[in-house]
């Protein structure tokens, strides 16, 4: 018989599809099964022992028999399982066959193993299984149950009595259906389906189930089918139920607290969006629904005579009479509310309308006096306007801002005329980014003057447009549409560039030091890249940060509390100071002023013109520069028009003061002269 060589030995264990590897002193053969199977390359085995391969726990066993066969001239045969380790660390299960044999006149061990880890694996689980199956039905309150393909229960523990109040064998031969929720039927059906068809997995679901007394109880369930059931004669898949009524009435305790505002219990704006999509796609485009937004006239003037509690005992009050329209009410913010309502046609909005104006009409009560109140309000139809709801809230916004224009009580209806405001912003995009290159934009000064010295101390950037068909634009008719277009960046870096250089040549000119208030946009505001933005414009033009003055509204202030709470102090230890523009016009509560950090507050125009003649007017003004004495905030003064209305700044403590009465907003060369005339 001719002998066998290596390389034909090589050869036809290299067709054989299981773990073949040939061994002497050290490893002089794998197969490529077993390079594939355990990572390591033909190289990597020929510098490693045989015993290398199996754990520390068997190795030294494993050595000595290999050496004993080695050595030993009878040809035995060896079986066995042992567990392999590969590359990577991971242990397989080999079911082995080891013979020594003689090549070439050489003898050498020869290893055949076949992968049997999968079937290992799969009976340890069984194992594991069917102790953690005893360990639940001794000790587990949870019910366990059995359940056939078909949904009939085969087995119950006994904690269903305590749990459900069912006898352990009162229900079985019967099917679990008879006790779902008819909502959760399905659902389950699902489940018991996908189970059968997956057997070894596991995987969790919720459904309601009917106890003895006839509630329903939220049950919680793992469901596992081990592989093979139907071999180890396990009659259905495992339910392992337990009692999740008491988490899920928790739950609902805390989506309370989500839901609805605290002050008011009116629904708060997320849920109103979600309540109005909800209506929205049960309309499915038949019938109308009505959104309306109302704003209260001079709530915040209200807040600051009358004080923060009762401002928000009034808040009360105005979402009580608004329940009584029997539609669904929402408390978006401060003093805006909204509400929607499912309408036949559009004369029904109307009388929904009317019934508002009724219900404002009874004054209110704060501290003994009688207030009338009224409000301004925007509307959009469903689906004339919109078919989304962010879309309908957004357009009946959009009503309430050009509302206001027409003054108190008004109710305007997203319509032809907002849209052609909207196709005069489209001009303005259009013409926004060739405005920049033309050099339209320019960066016009007001002087502040110190109210002690008359001298002065600084000056309030504004932004304007010279547009060739508009004619001069002021920022309110341009920052929305540069908003959206993103092109309020360019004009941001513009203003800051353009002011900081010029009140640092005032400086140098005049060697006085001045400072530089500019307003920032909410966009701009609480974009991230602000700061790195102006410290690059305090960097190029080697200005003090304390001589510029961030200028925000209280609206954008409150939009994001705590993101605007981050960037101030951030801007503070910058050394930028910080000034609340238009005080005491949108926000409904003081609070933010303990929360926040700011050197200014700037007292609204509206209630400064109208001090002389309005005694609410004057009550505002004075606790304004009241409260900045006493927070060691300093006061400005907008719109002071007549020498009159400085006399009587002076004479309340007034610190500051812009208007009229000073100069105009005016370009740099007057601006220059007028400093020259006031040295």
């Amino acid at each position: 018989m001719k002998s066998l060589t290596k390389e034909s030995i090589f050869q036809i264990l290299e067709e054989i599809p299981a773990v073949i590897v040939l061994y002497g002193d050290k490893i002089i053969y794998a197969n490529l099964f077993a390079c594939k199977l355990t990572g390591y390359s033909l190289k990597e085995f020929r510098k490693k022992h045989l015993w290398e391969f199996v754990t520390q726990k068997k190795r030294e066993e494993i050595k000595q028999r290999i050496w004993d066969r080695i050595k030993s001239e009878i040809l035995d045969r060896v079986e066995g399982v042992l567990k392999f380790i590969t590359k990577e660390g991971k242990h397989i299960y080999l079911k082995y066959i080891v013979k020594r044999i003689k090549i070439e006149n050489e003898y050498f061990g020869l290893f055949l193993g076949v992968d049997i880890s999968k079937e290992v694996n799969q009976e340890k689980r069984l194992r594991n299984f069917i102790k953690k199956l005893e360990k639940l039905l001794e000790y587990s309150s949870d019910v366990i149950m059995v359940i056939d393909k078909n949904g009939f229960i085969k087995y119950e523990s006994p904690s269903v009595e305590r749990v459900l109040g069912y006898k352990q064998k009162e229900r079985i031969g019967k099917s679990i259906f008879e006790y779902i929720h008819p909502n959760d039927m399905e659902h389950v059906k699902k489940a018991i389906k996908k189970i059968f068809k997956n057997p070894g997995t596991t995987f969790t679901l919720e459904y309601r189930e009917k106890d003895k007394a006839g509630n329903w109880r939220f049950m919680e369930t793992l469901i596992y089918l081990p592989d093979g059931w139907k071999e180890l004669e396990i009659e259905g898949a495992i339910f392992d139920e337990r009692d999740n009524t008491k988490r899920r009435q928790i739950e609902r305790s805390i989506m309370e607290l989500t839901k609805f505002d605290q002050l008011t219990g009116l629904l708060k704006r997320s849920w109103f969006l979600k309540q109005l999509k909800h209506y929205i796609f049960q309309r499915k485009g038949q019938g109308y629904i009505l959104v309306l937004v109302l704003n209260i006239v001079n709530f915040g003037h209200i807040n600051l005579v009358y004080g923060t509690s009762v401002g928000n005992s009034l808040l009360k009050d105005i979402a009580n009479r608004l329940k009584s329209l029997n539609v669904t009410v929402s408390r978006l913010f401060g003093d805006n509310f909204a509400l929607f309502a499912s309408i036949k046609d559009l004369d029904q909005a109307d009388e929904i309308i009317l019934y508002l104006r009724k219900i404002f009409l009874k004054p209110f009560r704060l501290k003994g006096d009688e207030v009338e109140l009224n409000f301004y309000a925007g509307a959009s139809i469903y689906p004339v306007d919109g078919d989304s709801a962010e879309e309908l809230l957004r357009k009946a916004d959009i009503a309430l801002f050009k509302a206001k224009e027409l003054g108190e009580g008004s109710v305007l209806f997203y319509s032809s005329r907002v849209e052609k405001e909207v196709l005069e912003e489209k001009i303005l995009k259009s013409s926004l980014f060739n405005a920049f290159e033309k050099k339209q934009f320019k960066v016009y000064y007001q002087p502040i003057i110190e109210i002690e010295t008359e001298r002065v101390v600084g000056f309030e950037a504004l932004l304007r447009w010279m547009h060739p068909d508009f004619g001069l634009l002021c920022p309110e008719k341009f920052v929305s549409v540069a908003e959206s277009s993103g092109f309020i960046f360019n004009l941001e870096e513009f203003v800051l560039d353009s002011a900081i250089a010029s009140v640092k040549r005032l400086q140098k000119e005049f060697k006085r030091r001045f400072y530089i208030a500019i307003n920032f946009s909410l966009r701009q505001f609480l974009d991230e890249s602000l700061l790195d933005v102006i410290n690059n414009y305090l960097n190029v033009h080697n200005f003090n940060p304390s001589d510029l003055i961030l200028e925000i509204t209280e609206r954008t202030a409150m939009q994001e509390p705590e993101k605007t709470k981050q960037i101030l102090n951030k801007m503070r230890k910058r050394g930028i100071k910080i000034a609340i523009d238009d005080f005491g016009t949108a926000y409904s509560s003081l609070e933010y002023l303990i929360e926040f950090e700011v050197d200014k507050i700037k007292i609204d125009k509206k209630f400064v013109l109208s001090m002389l003649n309005n005694k609410k007017a004057m009550t505002v003004v004075k606790m304004t520069i009241g409260l900045c004495r006493t927070l060691n905030i300093l006061s400005v003064a907008e719109g002071v028009e007549t020498q009159k209305h400085l006399i009587k700044l002076k004479e309340l403590g007034c610190k500051e003061a812009q208007g009229y009465y000073f100069s105009p907003p005016i370009e740099l060369n007057s601006l220059i002269e007028f400093i020259k005339e006031r040295i």
